[in-house]
């Protein structure tokens, strides 16, 4: 299964609603996505490059970060929170040093 960024969903529903009409689902999709990204698909990629070189980022996990873009360390282990791993305050640190040069 691959992981795809929300910004890149947005680039390919706006791709494709340029060669046809979108379903109702795939509006949606593209409306929320339109509303909540801040990156380009090829920034966000970037960002979820640097973010698995810290510690035990799975990609999953740097995917989620680079949609949401916390600020805060609670933010940060929100989006751990039902894992298994849990960064430490340094490798939060370094995601929140990472994510900050991207804001």
């Amino acid at each position: 299964m691959k992981v795809v960024l929300l910004s890149e969903v947005k680039e390919m529903l706006s791709k494709l609603s340029k060669e046809q009409e979108l379903n109702r689902e795939q509006k949606i999709a593209l409306e929320h996505s339109e509303k909540v990204v801040k990156l380009s698909a090829k920034k966000a990629r970037e960002l979820v490059e640097k973010l698995l070189e810290i510690g035990k980022i799975d990609e999953k996990k740097a995917c989620k970060i680079a949609d949401l873009l916390p600020k805060e360390k609670e933010e940060v282990v929100a989006i751990f929170a039902k894992e298994t791993y849990i960064p430490s305050d340094d490798e939060i640190e370094q995601i929140l040093e990472v994510v900050r040069q991207y804001l």
